[in-house]
């Protein structure tokens, strides 16, 4: 016998957020987020496809749905799997709920009682770069994540672009101390041999990890780079699946593993993308880059799992991100409290999606590469 059924599957856009929202018969309510935020239409578009799989069964067989849209659809792309992680944070939430504990009670209870935040700094100059480090140090964070590609960077070559990169870096090591972890983000803006160049340059102020050296098309190619790096060196936060995870793994040299919880799967592939990693020794340290719905997501999973190292976080304390849920995720100095509210913790202002305007990415962001001095494409 069925305790109750799905009975709505709705979307929400928010600029280039886009949740799912799931009702069940009994009026319980799960919330997800899918994080492929460069075309969240086309999820709502696979969304509106799924639900009619979805309306009217069991609400507490994430896994088992999971698993059966999957392998229903032949065509396993990002958008699909952004659909499906979404899906499952929603049936998550709703199974919590429905038994009135914290998402973290149903993956074996809490390991920690805090969750260590390493705050992204977003910064367009050197000298903000320093100055939003140093706030977040005096604040109470212990690890913050650098971006030293900026300004005109693709207009620089070779050792002239390595030579002040590294600079920037080496000056915010300086200004910060050495009690604070920095890990610094490439964002995939090099090839494999000048990734080689450039950690061997900043490797005196001991990064805490180096964050997707090149593009992320070939496992290999990131592997082969990650071993040849001198350093921890961070990948995987564009992989979709348990399979390719798992090929991370099994590389030398790969360290630090970055799921996504609306990306890669949900709660149903993260568990078990974090026992992977967790077998060799690897941390996770999850990609989150959106909103606060992802965060309080992967809080749930730091709650209760072993390997989880630090969560990324951008400030939620500034809109939109303190408007579109109805409170934003608790943080004292520079470490995440975990909920003990029932499910994941987290609502949306409902209110809000009533005047949320979207622009699509070409027009909000320009063309979205940056151009080299031989008029080529740099940005990757």
């Amino acid at each position: 016998m069925i305790a109750d059924r799905i009975e709505s599957i709705r979307c929400h856009n928010a600029g280039h957020w886009i949740f799912v929202d799931i009702m069940t018969e009994k009026g319980v309510r799960g919330i997800g987020e899918a994080t492929y935020f460069p075309h969240p239409l086309a999820v709502r578009a696979v969304v509106d496809d799924l639900k009619f799989e979805l309306v009217g069964d069991d609400p507490f067989r994430p896994e088992w749905h999971f698993n059966r849209l999957l392998k229903h659809h032949c065509i396993r792309d990002a958008v699909l799997m952004a659909a499906l992680s979404a899906i499952d944070q929603a049936l998550w939430d709703i199974k919590a709920k429905a038994l009135d504990v914290p998402l973290w009670q149903l993956f074996g209870g809490r390991v920690r009682d805090k969750v260590r935040a390493i705050l992204l700094i977003e910064a367009v100059s050197e000298a903000e770069i320093i100055e939003k480090s140093l706030a977040a140090r005096d604040e109470g964070f212990t690890a913050i994540k650098i971006k030293p590609f900026i300004g005109n960077w693709t207009r620089r070559t070779g050792v002239d672009l390595i030579t002040s990169v590294a600079a920037i870096v080496r000056n915010v090591r300086e200004a910060v101390g050495w009690k604070m972890d920095m890990a610094i983000e490439i964002h995939r803006n090099l090839t494999p041999d000048i990734a080689e160049i450039f950690a061997l340059e900043i490797a005196a102020v001991r990064p805490y990890f180096i964050e997707d050296p090149v593009l992320p098309f070939s496992i290999m190619a990131n592997a082969q780079t990650a071993q040849r790096i001198s350093g921890t060196v961070a990948l995987a936060e564009r992989n979709t699946n348990i399979w390719e995870f798992r090929e991370y793994s099994d590389c030398p040299g790969v360290s630090i593993l970055r799921p996504d919880v609306g990306l890669a799967g949900g709660f149903t592939q993260l568990k078990k993308i974090s026992a992977i990693a967790e077998s060799r020794h690897q941390r996770i340290v999850p990609h989150n880059f959106t909103s606060p719905v992802v965060t309080a997501c992967h809080i749930q999973l730091a709650a209760c799992t072993n390997n989880w190292d630090v969560q990324g976080y951008v400030r939620e304390d500034r809109a939109p991100w303190n408007q579109v849920v109805k409170s934003i995720n608790k943080l004292d100095k520079g470490f995440l409290a975990i909920p003990d509210a029932p499910g994941i913790g987290m609502e949306l202002n409902d209110d809000y999606f009533q005047n949320a305007a979207y622009t699509p990415w070409g027009q909000a962001f320009g063309h979205g590469a940056g151009i080299g001095a031989d008029g080529g494409i740099r940005h990757q």
